[in-house]
């Protein structure tokens, strides 16, 4: 009986040692592509860009696996492309980075996007290094 005892003490300290020794998850990887969320056609509701010029608008995003296009309400702000995106997901914020190739250099330009997302048909995107609030927008599926 007292080898029984003994046996069963030390399975149940080498079990609870070994779980100790566990390495943690690391929840700050980067992954590739775009989550299947925020895949699809976005847009945003008609509003004014310029409060100078009469001109009413609306912005879009396509949002596919790999790569995603940004079309602005109004010119001249250009069309953008950007692709080789990975994300990082911290609760329902995404950090995303990809490479804008439009008129870049080889390998493309760098860019930084913060997406909040409220619920599978509504979105918050914002650009992180845009000097105008033209693409910081709440978007909606379509």
């Amino acid at each position: 009986m007292k080898t029984k005892a003994i046996i069963a003490t030390v399975l149940l300290t080498t079990g609870i040692g070994f779980g100790a020794v566990s390495t943690p998850v690391n929840a700050a990887t980067w992954h590739k592509g775009m989550p299947k969320i925020l895949q699809g056609k976005w847009k945003t509701k008609t509003w004014k860009p310029y409060k100078q010029f009469p001109n009413k608008g609306r912005a879009y995003l396509k949002i596919s696996d790999y790569w995603f296009g940004y079309q602005p309400a109004l010119p001249p702000v250009d069309p953008m492309a950007v692709q080789r995106i990975r994300y990082r997901r911290s609760g329902n914020i995404y950090h995303v980075i990809g490479r804008e190739t439009n008129n870049a250099p080889k390998g493309g330009i760098l860019q930084t996007f913060t997406i909040k997302v409220y619920n599978r048909q509504k979105l918050y995107f914002r650009f992180n290094q845009s000097r105008t609030p033209d693409i910081n927008h709440v978007y909606y599926k379509y």
